[in-house]
């Protein structure tokens, strides 16, 4: 509830806007299937922060608020984040998420796979009326980098040697791009000079990077009934992150790796086992270590912001970063 209240208060200025971005996306997409129908409305029936409308939307007020075109826009990023998570939940055999079934969990692997593709195709056709050659380039670059993030988190899935600068690749691929091309996006629409596009862009990347890192500390921090999964679920998918890398490196901790290694590669887990590493990397530097990190990002976040006159929307924007650093949920 306190997440609510913060971002409705954030998003004030925004909130008929970001209604009409919810509208429209439903109207989109509409399919002529049933079941395509009702597994798109159980897929975005459980909504989540719009942080991404948000960014784009603002981004584009920073200049000339071109609503039309940013409306279009944040409606073909917000498809192509659901039609990620969506293809994240079959990739993880996931069954919940945000404490509601998954799509797959509901339909099959066979129909989510195709709601996600019928999505990315329904973006296509959003990118084409925006009629800008820039934001079609930045609209494929943003969905191959995403792919190629999400690959690279299978690959060096279940290594407990996972290097930081891997980790912080995987991240700015997979999370931090998809934030960086809405503040960028958003940019590019309201008329700003190069040198603020990519202002915008180095503003959405660090967001993002901070946003997953803090996520990856919720893992560890908090339980089921506050983040919708249970503590220690990227343990169970073979996922090293950032508080367990920082644990690990601690050389008066060597005694844990080969524990951490055996979890890592076994198809099912004792939750006993699964407790006692997410209590140890607790327990140690990792997420002190982490948070550490997200606060960095953060700071240079703002450091991209701040070369922008100081408004109301940028005020905003900067209070994003306030909330990304310090959300529990």
């Amino acid at each position: 509830m306190k997440t609510t209240a913060a971002l409705s208060r954030l998003f004030a200025g925004i909130q008929a806007d970001l209604d009409l971005v919810d509208k429209t996306f439903q109207e989109r997409a509409t399919s002529g299937l049933d079941i395509l129908n009702t597994a798109s409305m159980h897929a975005i029936s459980s909504p989540g922060k719009r942080l991404r409308t948000a960014l784009t939307l603002l981004s584009g007020k920073l200049n000339t608020y071109r609503f039309q075109k940013l409306l279009l826009l944040s409606v073909a990023f917000e498809m192509t984040h659901l039609a990620t998570l969506i293809h994240d939940d079959i990739i993880d055999e996931a069954s919940t998420r945000r404490g509601h079934p998954t799509v797959n969990a509901l339909w099959g692997d066979k129909i989510s796979i195709l709601l996600g593709d019928y999505y990315f195709a329904k973006t296509a056709g959003l990118i084409a009326d925006i009629e800008d050659p820039r934001i079609d380039h930045l609209f494929s670059d943003t969905v191959a980098t995403v792919c190629e993030g999400t690959i690279l988190e299978i690959m060096t899935s279940g290594n407990a040697d996972l290097s930081q600068e891997t980790y912080f690749e995987k991240i700015k691929n997979k999370t931090a791009c998809l934030f960086a091309a809405c503040s960028k996006g958003g940019a590019i629409i309201s008329g700003a000079s190069p040198e603020e596009i990519e202002r915008l862009h180095a503003y959405g990347q660090h967001l993002g990077i901070a946003f997953q890192i803090i996520d990856d500390i919720l893992d560890y921090t908090q339980d089921q009934s506050t983040i919708g999964k249970p503590a220690g679920n990227d343990l169970r998918q073979g996922m090293v992150t950032l508080p367990l890398i920082y644990a690990l490196e601690d050389e008066s901790q060597n005694g844990y790796r080969q524990q951490v290694q055996s979890l890592l590669t076994q198809t099912t887990h004792k939750e006993e086992d699964i407790t006692a590493i997410v209590g140890w990397v607790t327990r140690g530097n990792g997420v002190k270590k982490s948070l550490l990190d997200a606060h960095a990002h953060g700071n240079k976040a703002r450091e991209a912001l701040y070369h922008f006159p100081p408004s109301p929307d940028r005020d905003v924007l900067d209070e994003l970063i306030d909330f990304v650093l310090s959300r529990n949920k």
